[in-house]
């Protein structure tokens, strides 16, 4: 089976740029694998609601898992469900906290789209052959953003914003009836740098977290008689060379995640992680 490619050299506009935003046009997806992207788009009609919002909101929904990835041989492995951590240096509204969702559904996991995707994301970035031979830690995430007439969506929360990964992609799933929910790319001292709407399904942008900040505008009904969705995918590569497999165990695969959440962006730019290592799920 032919792989996904692009019109365009994200790694060379990557290396330069530090961010690229890239069209669904520009994606060359094989007729065998769109036909898998079809059913992968229908897996965002039941997630979950996202308990984590403050003062009651409840306009995100969303699945998660984290995977371990080998680029070398392409192998991609599911840790066993665990919860979403994030410091709270990295993440001021919802850090420092074990965040639960439902996890990733198997059929999303083993679609051969979504497999694929992983992969040809990988391959945009700059990073060096060495790095290819050594562990990646990817968190995943199937976001739904709601608004409706009285309460507008928020796509991040947080505001302007590093990840605590090496790389971040954001694939637009789905749009519809939204105004707003504009993505806005910031130099890390937050002067704006470029902004774009993904408009449809595929249009994507991808990120080196440490080096720009990201944020995305509310989003509000078009039309105040019907809700606001906006459908997103997030892939997030994070450079681990001591990161050990799945052992299939969410209590040693959480803690095994855990010692490896050390975000580039806090790193490379003088922050102190706060870590609090004895937490780990019951």
């Amino acid at each position: 089976m032919k792989g996904i490619t692009t019109t365009q050299s994200v790694y060379l506009q990557l290396k330069t740029k530090k961010y690229v935003f890239v069209p669904h046009n520009e994606f060359i997806i094989p007729k065998d694998l769109n036909i898998y992207n079809i059913q992968f788009k229908k897996d965002w009609k039941k997630l979950e609601k996202d308990n984590y919002l403050k003062t009651g909101r409840s306009f995100r929904y969303r699945r998660f898992r984290y995977f371990y990835f080998l680029p070398v041989s392409g192998k991609i492995l599911a840790y066993a469900p665990t919860p979403y951590y994030q410091p709270a240096e990295i993440n001021k509204y919802a850090g420092d906290i074990d965040r639960k969702f439902d996890s990733l559904k198997s059929k999303t996991i083993n679609n051969p789209f979504f497999q694929e995707l992983i992969q040809f994301d990988f391959r945009q970035l700059p990073v060096s052959q060495k790095e290819k031979c050594e562990p990646w830690m990817v968190d995943i995430h199937q976001i739904r953003t709601v608004a409706t007439a009285v309460e507008s969506g928020e796509p991040t929360p947080e505001g302007i914003h590093h990840d605590e990964n090496d790389f971040v992609w954001i694939h637009l799933i789905k749009r519809k009836n939204i105004t707003g929910g504009s993505s806005s790319i910031y130099s890390n001292d937050q002067k704006l740098l470029a902004s774009c709407i993904l408009h449809k399904n595929m249009d994507s942008m991808v990120l080196w977290d440490p080096k720009v900040m990201h944020g995305v505008t509310s989003v509000h009904p078009k039309d105040p008689t019907k809700n606001a969705i906006r459908d997103v995918l997030l892939i997030c590569f994070t450079h681990r060379p001591g990161l050990q497999v799945p052992t299939g165990n969410s209590i040693l695969d959480y803690k095994e995640i855990k010692a490896n959440i050390n975000p580039p962006a806090l790193s490379e730019h003088g922050y102190k992680r706060r870590m609090d290592m004895e937490s780990t799920p019951e």
